[in-house]
């Protein structure tokens, strides 16, 4: 039996089943003769910042959502490119998790402990959205807006339902138009979503050529809005069809600028971050992210 030096992110105010979930987590990896650190979160950054200072750490994983793992790939990145990074696990305790569905990794805490006793990793190159690095996607428009709008409470209450509620809110307003220059060319939409994975919101497929694995940038372009756009886009996404309606288009390039009012909101996985004007690429370091043998 080896021994790994562990250290567990997680938000505390996880509700009981979850905090059941970390603490079975915990009592296997300690069972399997590993050493365990558990940091919880106050507020944003916190991860971003425990994950940074974080040393002689083999395996940091990240219990909550996509937007937690974010803030550890992005603190890790942050560390001199001179030390060696740790290892990345996730036990899968947000909202939509796209992360699991894309790397198809295990739900329960046996899973994980089983999943980090194998050690098998993917070298995964994170994206940079105007220097902040991300593990799935960056957007501007209706998406942004609803990330924007929803509520910290109502997600709770409701999950992924209060996505839609709160961009139903976001039809309201008019949308301004981006101004998208990849590889030399300039396109418009009033949606931009510049992933590093194929999924989006969970199990649906939304730029069905890029990985995690990959070195490259797909960027999701619609030009339209309002109800009638909004619900074509949202049923296609839903049965894997946006790629094909005619007035989508998906570009794959290393890197995207994206210009238009800069009042307007840009989220990064799930989360408000960074603002208008954008510019995102792809870092050159490699950070290893566990998964599934």
């Amino acid at each position: 039996m080896f021994h790994l030096n562990i250290l567990i992110i997680h938000n505390p105010v996880a509700g009981r089943r979850r905090r059941r979930r970390l603490e079975k987590l915990l009592n296997l990896l300690e069972s399997s003769g590993h050493s365990v650190r558990i940091m919880p979160t106050g507020r944003r950054g916190d991860a971003r910042e425990s994950a940074r200072s974080a040393r002689g750490i083999d395996v940091i994983v990240a219990a909550g959502g996509d937007g937690t793992v974010s803030e550890i790939i992005d603190g890790i990145s942050a560390r001199p490119s001179t030390e060696p990074a740790p290892a990345v696990a996730f036990l899968p305790m947000g909202t939509a998790n796209v992360l699991a569905w894309e790397l198809g990794l295990p739900r329960s805490p046996r899973g994980i402990v089983r999943m980090i006793n194998q050690g098998k990793s993917l070298a995964f190159r994170p994206g940079v959205a105007n220097g902040t690095r991300f593990v799935l996607m960056a957007s501007a428009g209706l998406d942004a807006r609803a990330v924007a709008a929803v509520k910290t409470r109502t997600k709770r209450l409701v999950g992924g339902l209060a996505y839609v509620t709160a961009a139903v809110s976001a039809l309201y307003r008019p949308s301004p138009i981006f101004r998208v220059q990849v590889g030399g060319l300039e396109y418009e939409a009033r949606t931009v979503i510049v992933t590093r994975a194929a999924r989006y919101g969970g199990p649906f497929v939304l730029a069905p050529d890029a990985h995690l694995g990959g070195g490259s940038l797909h960027i999701v372009l619609m030009p339209s809005h309002g109800w009638l756009a909004t619900v074509k886009y949202g049923l296609a996404l839903v049965f894997g069809r946006l790629h094909h309606l005619p007035e989508v288009a998906v570009l794959e390039a290393d890197s995207v600028d994206i210009r238009g009012i800069e009042s307007e909101p840009v989220q990064v996985d799930g989360d408000l971050a960074v603002g208008i004007p954008l510019s995102v690429s792809v870092d050159n370091r490699t950070i290893p992210f566990l998964v599934p043998s």
